[in-house]
Formats: C-alpha cells, structure tokens, sequence
C-alpha cells in the first residue's frame, strides 16, 4: 500500500475513533464548548477503540478495519439510543466580547498556536517513528499484538522480553495495534499521526476550558504555551506515551476545575469526567494512576467545607476506575517485579541511606535541570505573585507532589540515580507543562467570584 493510503486509513481509524467517542461522550459532556468536546471525544474514543481491539483478540478474530468498524459502529449506536444529553451543569459565564486590540491578539495567539502545532505534524509524520522508547517497548507491544493478533503471555513472562518494560501500562500499544488494523500492515510513519491529533486536541481543551471559565484570551495564550513546548511536542516524542499522556493530564485537570467552581449541584456529568480523565491517565502511563491519587487528595482537602456526598463521589469517581485498571493488569500479567528500582531500600535496615540518596538527586534536579530553565521558572514565580488567586489554584500543590514523587523513585534506582535524573526527568516533567499551563492561565482575569 502507498504512503498516501496508508495516511488516508490512520486519518480513517482517527475519524472513527473521535465519531464513537463523541457518541459516548455525549452523555457526560454537555455545556462543555466544542472545542472541549472534542479533547474528550478523542480520549473517550481511543478508549473504546482499544477495549474492541481487546473483544476482537478474546473472541479469536482477527482484527481488521471491517470488524473495529462494525463493533465501535454498535458501540456509537447503543450510546446514542440509550444516552441522552446531560445539562450542563458548571459551565461558569459567558465569556465577554473582546475589544479590537484583543481579538486580534486571540487571532494572533490561535495562529501561532495552529503554526507551531503544524511544525510538529510535518516532523512527526516525514519519517518513520525511531524513538528508543517506541522501538523498545511501545512500537514494540503494539507490533506484537498487531501481528500476532493477541496479547502473548510471553510478553509478560519471558525474561528476554524484560527490555520491554512488561509493568507499563498498554492503551498505547493497543491504540498502535488498532489503528495498524486500519491500514492493513504496520506502518510506523503512518501511524504517527495519532500523535499531532492528541496535541491538536489538547489545544483546543486548554482554549475552551479557559474561554469557558476564565476568558478568551487566557484561553488563547494557555493554547500558545502549551503548542509552543517543543521539548515535548518534537518527532522525537513521536511512539511514546508522554503526548497522549500530557492531554489525560489536562483533561483531568479540567475536569477537576470544574469540579471545584461548584456553579449549581454536581452533576453526574462532571463525575463522569473526572472518572474518564482519571481512568485514562492510568491506561497510558504508571504515574498516571499517581495524578488521579493526587488531584483526588487536593479536590478533598479543598472541598473539606462543602456537603460530604460530592466529596466522595469525586474521591471515587479518581480513585476506583484507575484501581480496576491495575486489577485488571494484574489479572492479566501477574506480578511484575521492577529491576530499575531497588524497593529494599524502603525496608527499615536501608532507611538511613535514603536521606544521601534523596540528597543528591534533589541537588541534580535543582542545580543542574532548574538552573538550566532559570528565566523561565522565574518568570513563573513573577506571574504567581503580580497575580491573583484562580479558579484551578488548589491543584498547584499537585504538581510538586508529582515531582517529589519523580525525585523519591530516581533515588531508590538499581543503576545510578544521576543516570535516572539525566535520562527521564525533564522528558517526564515536559508531559506536565500543558496541565500547568493550564492551571497558570486560570489566574489570568479570573472571575470575580474565585
């Protein structure tokens, strides 16, 4: 097959991908822009899209376009006859009419935006995905079970395969597989277009979450940010999970902002959202589950004097679908033991070496990794101070707990913790930048009310 067909099917298996997940999410994503709809029509989608890959394996059929488009045809329509649309519930006021000068900033902002997020659909889509990781571990499951047609048990139990990072999460692999299933072969090149499409949406949660609640021009500038983040939006992330990954963070966040405005009762809608954010996050990558644990500790501890129901509803809501999820890996894997971490450290004869260990990676993390983005977190700093509190402040804390928990694991690794530090800690906090951007521009003109 051409390179054009084989584009024109991966484009195919996204269309059909972001159809099914607009039908389901149809029922808990009312009020929500367009452009937020969107952001969660292709989460939701790429969701369903795996698990009828996963029905597809159990039944002992092979995945083809054909059967993926007649199971998620049966899935869109069940949802659609048996949902109905939700009321937005929290949608926060509409956002005021722009002055001249504004708009044409928004304008100016939305094309720099759509300019740099072209750049990395170019690059991402010129060659063939090479990222160490994707060849490893994500390409790799994901060929396997493509070419198998089945998720082999030796994935998980032939310790030649240990390279392969068997405890990961596998909604990349099976989100590879599924849309290879379109285009009849696997096709690294082609396939890379999931990854321009999961940036594309990411855009347009951050501008139409903030339009929503804040106001159009933190919404653009949050947009820019975030598109303008080339250490994590480059060919090279291409394969991996930290794209994908960094628009479960937003969604979650979103949905967790929301949550916290508080505009009328909560709605089984908002819960709903934060159960699917929450649940997807934990599909793609480990500290996914850790995100959902920490963002339902900070909705908790802010929420502390609002009516208890709601409280445990968005506690369980972040809590129970990211725990079945590792049931349910657990029942398919087993156990699976990580060589990268060396876990007797936490046993109580090794604690007095843990405080030098976390020593040194924080001076690593702080004297090398921080100084090396000074300007920028200064001007973070600035920001935080000249302005004031925003609607999705309570989520702050969470980003510093998520990256004392980075700093804890690159101190109990079996090799160097300088090698761990070097090799994973800016790529892995790059994921967080748009979320944080996020929650930056909801300090931007915020409502009078917050």
């Amino acid at each position: 097959m051409s390179l054009v067909g084989s584009f024109a099917r991966v484009l195919l298996g996204l269309f059909t991908a972001f159809a099914v997940g607009a039908a389901v999410s149809r029922a808990f994503t009312g009020g929500l822009t367009r452009r937020e709809k969107a952001a969660w029509s292709l989460a939701t989608g790429l969701l369903v899209q795996a698990s009828c890959l996963l029905v597809l394996i159990a039944l002992g059929a092979t995945p083809r376009a054909s059967n993926l488009l007649v199971l998620e045809a049966i899935v869109a329509g069940g949802a659609l006859f048996l949902g109905r649309r939700q009321v937005g519930v929290g949608v926060g006021d509409k956002p005021p009419a722009l002055s001249g000068g504004l708009r044409a900033l928004v304008v100016g902002l939305a094309v720099l935006a759509g300019a740099a997020w072209l750049v990395f659909l170019v690059g991402a889509a010129s060659d063939a995905m090479w990222a160490t990781d994707f060849v490893a571990f994500w390409g790799y499951k994901g060929k396997v079970v493509f070419l198998s047609s089945a998720v082999p048990r030796r994935l998980f139990e032939d310790p030649a395969l240990y390279f392969a990072h068997r405890e990961y999460p596998l909604l990349v692999p099976f989100s590879l597989a599924a849309l290879a299933s379109f285009v009849g072969q696997w096709n690294d090149q082609a396939l890379a277009l999931l990854y321009p499409a999961c940036e594309l949406v990411t855009l347009l949660a951050l501008s139409g979450f903030l339009e929503r609640r804040v106001s159009r021009l933190s919404g653009a500038v949050a947009a820019a940010l975030a598109s303008l983040c080339f250490f994590l939006y480059r060919p090279a992330n291409a394969g991996t999970a930290e794209v994908p990954f960094a628009l479960g963070l937003v969604l979650v966040c979103c949905a967790a902002g929301d949550f916290l405005c508080r505009d009328g009762p909560t709605s089984a809608a908002s819960i709903s959202r934060l159960a699917v954010a929450g649940f997807f996050c934990a599909c793609l990558k480990q500290e996914g589950t850790l995100f959902a644990f920490l963002i339902a500790a900070a909705l908790w501890w802010s929420t502390r004097r609002a009516p208890a129901r709601p409280r445990r509803l968005a506690m369980a809501a972040l809590v129970i679908p990211p725990s079945v999820h590792w049931a349910a890996l657990y029942l398919l894997r087993g156990n699976q033991t990580r060589r990268d971490f060396d876990m007797t450290l936490f046993e109580p004869r090794r604690w007095l070496e843990l405080p030098p260990l976390f020593a040194l990676v924080l001076g690593r993390m702080l004297g090398t990794e921080a100084r090396q983005s000074a300007v920028a977190l200064a001007a973070i700093a600035a920001y935080l101070l000249v302005t004031r509190r925003g609607i999705l402040d309570p989520l702050l804390p969470v980003f510093g707990a998520q990256l004392a928990c980075y700093a804890i694991a690159f101190s109990v690794s079996s090799f160097d913790p300088m090698y761990a530090v070097d090799g994973a800690f800016r790529r892995i906090v790059m994921s967080l930048f748009p979320a944080f951007a996020l929650v930056l521009c909801g300090r931007a003109v915020a409502p009078a009310r917050t």
